[in-house]
Formats: structure tokens, sequence, C-alpha cells
């Protein structure tokens, strides 16, 4: 019972003071205990707003989808960026897409999107998640890596499922179907890339190479925490080199606008990392001397 004190207040006091609960509070919280009461009660799951007309089924214990019922959208700037970024048919591919809040928000954007997720049981409900909107969005069963072929991959842990390279894991695994950036792209351009895949995003960039280098993804969203180190048994700097060498220019969506990160300083964690080509951090307003946009 303490812990579960103590987790409620930790939603109610995020739902309060995130940003998109501005002005309206006391519905955002009406709406997550209404989501709790369905869920436990009646066992059934609630449907949650994405962006101005998509729709996401929000179950018990999948934190992908509550989140983004406690607000819309939670990932407040990171996702203001590519509404204000993506227009009507730009191609964004959503690696890592769990039931798809990423794919429904920016298919909401009016992207075409490609989401990507290797794990049965949470792209079962990214299938249901398409079918309740009439988005733009092609779903792929397979996990994006930095060869073709298959990989041991985490079985029944939500949004931590991650590849298992490790032989001392104890979790359950599976093996899943991996493919590369660079295979499903071919040679076409894509305006925005997000890599959540808990710890194996160098993984994923390593199976870019092609389109990275030729400047052919406009910009990236890259998870930016501790997994790595337990995925891959490193932190995030070979990935801050492997991106700036290709010339791309790293930055963060904050409140204060777009905030320009340098090599040296993205190895430290923190929220998720942004990476723009040069043409288009050109555009941002971004350049390797430190100007802002905004």
């Amino acid at each position: 019972m303490p812990g579960t004190l103590t987790t409620a207040r930790g939603v109610l006091g995020y739902i309060w003071r995130h940003p998109a609960n501005q002005g309206r509070r006391v519905r955002a919280i009406a709406r997550a205990l209404g989501f709790q009461v369905k869920g436990r009660l009646f066992h059934r799951p609630s449907v949650a707003r994405v962006g101005a007309n998509g729709k996401i089924l929000c179950h018990l214990h999948s934190a992908g989808a509550s989140s983004m019922l406690y607000a819309n959208p939670p990932d407040f700037w990171e996702m203001l960026f590519w509404r204000e970024l993506l227009g009507d048919g730009s191609l964004f591919l959503d690696v890592g897409s769990n039931v798809g809040s990423y794919a429904m928000w920016t298919g909401d954007c009016g992207a075409e999107v490609w989401a990507f997720e290797p794990d049965p049981s949470a792209f079962h409900r990214l299938l249901e998640n398409i079918r309740l909107n009439e988005f733009d969005i092609s779903a792929h069963n397979v996990a994006l890596g930095r060869d073709t072929g298959s990989m041991p991959f985490t079985v029944g842990l939500d949004t931590t499922n991650r590849f298992a390279l490790d032989d001392r894991n104890l979790e359950v695994v599976q093996q899943v179907k991996v493919d590369t950036i660079d295979n499903m792209l071919g040679g076409r351009p894509a305006r925005g890339v997000k890599i959540d895949v808990e710890g194996g995003e160098r993984l994923v960039l390593e199976g870019a190479r092609s389109a990275l280098l030729e400047h052919r993804i406009d910009v990236l969203q890259v998870e930016w925490n501790a997994m790595s180190q337990l995925t891959l048994g490193e932190g995030r700097e070979p990935i801050a080199a492997l991106l700036s060498n290709a010339g791309y220019i790293l930055f963060r969506p904050t409140e204060r606008g777009l905030e320009m990160i340098s090599q040296s300083e993205a190895g430290a964690y923190g929220l998720d990392l942004f990476a723009a080509s040069p043409t288009v951090a050109a555009d941002l307003g971004l350049s390797p001397a430190g100007e802002q946009r905004r």
C-alpha cells in the first residue's frame, strides 16, 4: 500500500506540473482517476486524445499509452518541435514505437509514418491504435539495428524491452527479426527519425550510416539515458561522436527555444538529444557557433 500511494502521488504531481495541463489541471486529474477506475473495476481501456484529432487506447500498466492520457503531449517540447517541423507527407520513422504514442502524434501532424516495434504484444496494440485513426501509418514487426538478421530481445518489460546482448541477463528473451534504416529507406529521404530502443540506439544509427553521411535524414531524436550502460556497456559519447562526425548539429528543444549541445557536453544523460543535418540546422537557426532559434 505505501508503494501504491507513493506512485499515485507521483502521477498526480506529474499531471499537476505538466505544461500541457496548464489551465486544465483539475480536468486532467479527473481523466486520470477515471482511467484508473475503468481499468481496475471494469478491466477496460480508456481512450486518450493525441494531438488535435488522434486517439490511442490506454491500458493499465502500459506506460507508453497512459503518458498520453496524463498529458497531451507528454514529451512536451520534443513533440511540439515535431509538430512545427513536419508537414503533410513528410516521412517520419518511429523506431521503438511500442504502442504508438509518437506514431499517432506525428500522424496527427500530417506525416507519413513508419512505425517499428519488434515485441509481439506491443505490436498488437500498435495495430489497434492505428485502426482507431485514419493516419498514414504503416507498422513493421521488426527491430532496427546495425545489420539484417535476428537478435535476442527481452519479453514482458513494456516500454523497457530491449536487445538482450548480455548472456547474464536473466529476463526471458525471444529472437526477433532485425533490419536496418538504410535497407528500409533505400535512397529515400526522411524528414524525421525518433529512436527509443532502450540503450541500443547506437546500433540503430550504425545501420543508418549511408543515410546519415548523405544527410538524407533531416532531424533525429535519440533517447539519452543510462540504459546504454545496461544494453551495450557504454555511455552516450559514441552516439554523439557518430552524429557529429557525420556533420549533424546537436541540440535540444526547450522552453527557451532550441539549445545547442556541443559534442563534449552531450555525454551527460538527460532529455532526448536531437540532431539536425547541416542544411536543416541552418534553417532552424542553429550553427556551430551556437546561435539559437527563437
